[in-house]
């Protein structure tokens, strides 16, 4: 029996004994002895740009962050309710196929898939279970479908790909104007990004057009035009268009990517799914769980961008707030109600707030190393995989004139493999702290450098054979897919953007076209070789984050026995919620032993109220409908009030 296996009955038999539901999704169950489920109701988060806001987003990000981390690992994993607003649009096929399309005009066959088929976002990224995983292959933009990815270490995602495009800008954008204007891609412009130092260049094409009008850019990039006064010009596809003076662009770096469009004689790139958390976020929620953000961060503000949001990154004007909300209560939430459900502000800025920054800091993929781990390593930089698998990219230190924000994170978790006492490789955890203490007492990044190891990604999209083709609704052919990040791929069968190839050797045997070199190298290499190399790349592992033994108060070790509040809890690992500004006051029930030996109690948590802010006046709900009062209208009634809007856009 696997180790999850035996997990999950040995956790059974306690839920059977309590009388407690068994592994449905993540759900509101204050009795839970086991932590797994969610210990307070669901009370929409009131952002804020002020940490004196008590109980507003800035107060947690600040003042309380872990507290911020667990509340937006929970919005990422919570069972949401059909009085929560989800499942508005069950099975509608409204949801554009390419970008440019109107979702009005979408209904039908051409259709990128039908809305609205799950309650959490776990549900489809539940590999590991309750963690950022990947998982499920969902029907999506052809008929085989498209194999959901994790999204461990999703920030230091996000940071490269801002990084990318801020290098691009810091290079060609000569007047400093924030677009790229014609007289800037008169001539040639080589978009070539060095991923750290010492390595070779990654060529994302030329931001120059080709005859058609279109820059020469990988279509990683999501391109729009914009007109002399700097605003997007609605239709336009290319400098040709007598109307468009400049350009700008985002590097949309999550998501196996869309690939390109042919409109009449114009090659038009269709970007990856996202650029940005934000953006990654409301977009699943809206199309797979019928919840609608209102998103203000993600508003247009000039030349087709948003506002940076409050974890420090730019946003773009790119349908991320699916709401627009154009018509508001007099405290700011939005009546629109977009899917015509009658739950309005399903998502408001606040919960994509906390999403935001639990996504910024999820940990990274790990590497369980053995004797084999090196020499494996070695391997697949010698037979050429690591010229798109990128082994290692550099995130630079904050430099403002340049543009770079440097490391947006106020703590990391990093693991380590040792041997454990069976002979196996174990992993091991020690939670970094990279933040100063501000004159209030908060907390703020330190925006230094850091050093992405093992993402083996270029981000580029690549033609890699026809056996990774993709034939979409329409009859027309994707080719060119993100060279998939193999951090991690130890744990993510089956492979491929459709989930088709069921192990390792069997992917890397189907990789032709632009990787044909390469495959061929690996069939070159004896058998004993071949073998090295796979169980290096199955070293590369997902985990859960809060079961391994890990060092959170800074002590050097992982201690066997740790107290929280005065009860020993057992191992000591990453539990975000030991670490809240008012920790955890919990009832001991009984001890129970993993897999691994480890001892770890089961507890009730009894001051749920305190640890997560909700009597805080930012969060206080006096009638219990999730709005809390100061953002409800209505705050002794349940249910938003229909009162005539106070507000438009």
């Amino acid at each position: 029996m696997s180790y999850e296996a035996r997990r999950r009955a040995v956790f059974g038999a306690f839920a059977l004994a309590l009388g407690l539901p068994l592994w449905a999704q993540i759900a509101f169950s204050p009795g839970d002895p086991t932590g797994v489920s969610i210990a307070y109701p669901f009370v929409h988060l009131l952002h804020s740009e002020d940490e004196t806001v008590l109980g507003g987003t800035a107060y947690f990000a600040r003042q309380d962050p872990f507290v911020f981390y667990q509340l937006g690992r929970d919005l990422l994993q919570r069972q949401f309710q059909l009085q929560q607003g989800v499942y508005g649009r069950p099975g509608k096929l409204s949801v554009p196929l390419y970008v440019e399309e109107d979702p009005s005009e979408t209904e039908g066959s051409h259709a990128r898939l039908a809305r609205d088929h799950t309650s959490s976002c776990g549900f489809c990224h539940s590999v590991p279970y309750r963690e950022p995983g990947g998982g499920q292959t969902i029907g999506s933009t052809g008929g085989a479908g498209r194999n959901s990815t994790h999204f461990f270490g999703a920030g230091l995602v996000e940071m490269l790909g801002e990084q990318i495009r801020a290098e691009l800008f810091d290079l060609y954008d000569s007047n400093r104007n924030g677009v790229i204007d014609r007289a800037e891609v008169a001539e040639s412009r080589p978009a070539r990004i060095r991923p750290a130092p010492g390595a070779a260049e990654v060529d994302f094409g030329d931001l120059a057009p080709g005859a058609d009008g279109v820059p020469r850019l990988n279509s990683l990039f999501r391109v729009w035009y914009l007109d002399a006064q700097g605003q997007p010009v609605k239709g336009a596809l290319s400098l040709s268009d007598p109307r468009v003076a400049s350009f700008n662009f985002a590097a949309e770096a999550f998501g196996w990517g869309r690939g390109w469009r042919q409109i009449g004689s114009l090659r038009v790139s269709q970007g990856g799914e996202a650029a940005t958390i934000r953006a990654f976020y409301t977009g699943a929620a809206d199309v797979h769980m019928g919840l609608q953000a209102f998103d203000p961060s993600q508003l247009p503000t000039a030349g087709g961008l948003a506002r940076v949001s409050l974890a420090g990154a730019q946003q773009y004007a790119l349908g991320g707030s699916v709401d627009p909300g154009l018509h508001q209560t007099s405290t700011g939430l939005s009546l629109d109600d977009p899917d015509g459900d009658h739950h309005p502000s399903e998502l408001v800025e606040g919960d994509v707030d906390a999403v935001e920054f639990y996504m910024l800091h999820a940990p990274a993929p790990a590497v369980r190393a053995t004797a084999d781990t090196e020499p494996g390593r070695k391997l697949l930089a010698e037979i050429g995989c690591t010229r798109c698998h990128v082994e290692s990219w550099q995130i630079e230190g904050r430099d403002p004139a340049r543009g770079l924000a440097g490391d947006r994170r106020l703590f990391r978790l990093e693991l380590s493999s040792r041997p454990a006492a069976d002979g196996s490789v174990a992993l091991v955890g020690r939670l970094v702290r990279q933040f100063r203490r501000t004159p209030s007492g908060g907390y703020e990044p330190l925006g230094g450098p850091f050093r992405v190891q093992g993402l083996y990604t270029d981000f580029k999209h690549w033609d890699v054979g026809p056996r990774f083709w993709e034939r979409r609704f329409d009859g027309s052919v994707q080719k060119e897919h993100r060279t998939a990040p193999l951090w991690g791929v130890g744990s993510t069968a089956p492979y491929g953007h459709t989930g088709e190839f069921l192990s390792l050797e069997e992917v890397i045997e189907a990789h032709d076209g632009e990787a044909l070199r390469e495959r061929e190298a690996y069939d070159r290499l004896e058998p004993a070789a071949r073998r090295t190399l796979i169980e290096f790349l199955k070293s590369l592992v997902l985990y859960a984050t809060d079961e391994i033994p890990a060092d959170i108060d800074g002590d050097g070790s992982a201690a066997e026995s740790f107290q929280v509040g005065g009860v020993d809890v057992g191992y000591e690992r990453f539990d975000a919620r030991w670490l809240a500004a008012d920790p955890p006051r919990y009832r001991a029930l009984d001890w129970l032993t993993d897999a691994y030996g480890r001892k770890r109690r089961l507890v009730l948590l009894d001051n749920p109220a305190e640890v997560f802010g909700l009597d805080l006046p930012a969060r206080k709900d006096s009638d219990g409908d999730g709005f809390p009062d100061a953002m409800d209208p209505t705050p002794n009634r349940p249910g938003l009030s229909d009162e005539t809007p106070a507000t438009s856009h």
